[in-house]
């Protein structure tokens, strides 16, 4: 069966990633405003079926709360693109319709350039889009091809499995992608949550003891679990939303394991390595634990696939990762 090609004229374009930081502004505005329209509708003095009321009107707010987010999403994406014309002076991104080419030899786009398949990050769909996909790359950073996803991703994938092959490569040299997160900062994140959701209860029952056991239990039911999951969404979507540009290619020779681009090199013999489990409220994935000697720790969030398997394996065999159940 001969390998998938795909060479077709599509358009490709470079989008804007400063763009993210006016949407996340106006997103906590918004969930600014949200909270005063929460703390508004808790009526100490209410009895009966207001008690009731109050919290319908609650779990509508928090459910106004998630659809008014995408509205003001779009709405700084129309507003960016109709009216602000200051972006003008930014460096000028790639917008072209071109060639593009996939193949063995990697993924060429015409008046840009090639990128070789371990310089292919990752693959990112557009929600509720069949003609849009982002590819993440070393060299380019992010690439919108507007073409069916259909056609795109098995090609990508089919190439991007094949390069995973550890044959592929010289004897002792294994090539992988993973996303690099911290581990100790995202506990950090988990626990803030925590502490706040619990500070804010205290707080409650501090300042109106007096306003009964069913209202207590309502605004601790409802309030409390929304301000915990507003501080675990920032940990939650850098290991989701936000992963794609967090994914680095590495290279693991010997016991060297180095990143592509030259960033930082670890000798995995001065280093405690382990294949560690993250569980609890809300999450649950795998990540691999380098702490050496001296130098910046290293975590890399762990997805499943072919290389990273291959990875463990090589690891493994190496004397470099005790041979274990993960553990958190």
């Amino acid at each position: 069966m001969s390998a998938p090609v795909f060479s077709q004229r599509i358009q490709v374009t470079q989008p804007d990633a400063s763009g993210i930081w006016p949407i996340l502004l106006l997103c906590a505005a918004y969930t600014a405003l949200i909270f005063v329209g929460a703390a508004w509708l808790i009526d100490p003095d209410a009895t009966g079926w207001y008690i009731a009321l109050g919290m319908v009107a609650m779990i509508g707010l928090f459910a106004a709360w998630l659809v008014g987010l995408v509205f003001v999403v779009r709405a700084w994406i129309w507003v960016e693109t109709h009216w602000l014309r200051l972006a003008k002076s930014r460096p000028k991104l790639f917008n072209e319709k071109t060639l593009v080419d996939i193949g063995e030899e990697g993924f060429s786009v015409q008046g840009l350039g090639c990128v070789e398949w371990i310089d292919v990050l990752s693959l990112e769909g557009i929600p509720d889009s069949d003609n849009y996909l982002i590819v993440h790359t070393r060299p380019f950073k992010k690439l919108m091809l507007t073409a069916p996803v259909d056609e795109l991703v098995p090609v990508f994938n089919h190439y991007l499995a094949q390069r995973s092959n550890a044959g592929a490569m010289p004897k002792g040299i294994l090539q992988s992608r993973a996303m690099l997160f911290c581990w100790r900062c995202f506990l950090a994140w988990v626990w803030a949550g925590y502490a706040l959701a619990g500070a804010a209860g205290i707080a409650m029952l501090l300042h109106a003891p007096d306003v009964g056991f069913l209202k207590t239990v309502v605004a601790l039911c409802v309030l409390l679990p929304m301000i915990a999951w507003l501080v675990w969404a920032i940990p939650f979507s850098r290991i989701s939303t936000f992963s794609h540009s967090r994914v680095r290619a590495f290279q693991l020779d010997n016991t060297q394991l180095r990143s592509i681009d030259g960033d930082w090199q670890i000798d995995l013999r001065q280093a405690r390595v382990s294949h560690r489990r993250a569980k609890g409220l809300g999450y649950e994935f795998d990540f691999l634990a380098i702490r050496p000697k001296a130098g910046k720790s290293l975590d890399l969030l762990l997805e499943g696939g072919a290389d990273q398997e291959a990875l463990l394996d090589a690891l493994s065999e190496r004397g470099l990762l005790p041979h274990e159940n993960p553990e958190r």
